[in-house]
């Protein structure tokens, strides 16, 4: 019996599942299980590690390639049949097998787990395929947004520049009324010469 408690060496899972220590080592690699090691990198096994063993072995016995054990342990809730119906538990924690009385054919069950694959693919695809929509919608708005925000700026500036078109326009009649007022002073002054100055020539008239 397994004790759930300890912690296994290599060599003491090799006689428990009969397993060779490179077998078990080469087990590890093929189908992807994660063993524990140690803080200075040693493997250790507990009671699950050993329990997955054992229900690969189950497995061969029953006449299972490794491909299809890989397909069954990256598949949860699928029926394998060997001489009779096995059902794996969903949980990976709990690889127990369980008995069945009605019996069913290799093919079909192995027809049933490429279907689930299919539509987990399929599922998955989807998922992708929404999710780059997704992107490509909001990446669409924030390039919207943007033109909107640039749009909205230049057409503030645009109003800018107007006004202070406008402003410089209003400032240059200002400054011409004003040189047209110079202008007529000057006139004035000058006509307002002493008779004496034009009598004697004596002329010099305000120039602006």
């Amino acid at each position: 019996m397994i004790d759930k408690e300890k912690k296994y060496s290599i060599s003491e899972v090799s006689k428990i599942t009969n397993y060779d220590t490179h077998v078990l080592r080469y087990y590890e690699d093929e189908f992807k299980l994660e063993i524990p090691r140690t803080n200075s990198n040693r493997r250790y096994y507990t009671y699950k590690e050993i329990e997955q063993f054992i229900y690969i072995k189950e497995l061969q016995e029953k006449g299972l390639t490794n491909k299809q054990i890989k397909l069954i342990l990256d598949t949860p809730e699928i029926l394998v049949q060997g001489n009779h119906e096995v059902a794996v538990a969903a949980s990976t924690s709990d690889l127990s097998i369980i008995n069945q009385p009605q019996s069913i054919e290799l093919s079909s069950i192995l027809d049933e787990l490429c279907n689930r694959i299919n539509v987990n693919i399929n599922e998955q695809l989807q998922y992708k395929m929404d999710e780059t929509k997704n992107e490509i919608i909001h990446h669409f708005d924030e390039i919207v947004q943007d033109r909107e925000e640039n749009e909205i700026y230049f057409k503030k500036e645009k109003d800018i520049l107007i006004c202070e078109n406008a402003r410089l326009k209003m400032r240059l009649k200002q400054k011409s009324y004003e040189l047209a007022e110079l202008k007529e002073q000057v006139k004035r002054i000058n006509a307002k010469q002493p008779l004496w100055k034009k009598l004697f020539g004596v002329k010099k008239d305000v120039v602006l």
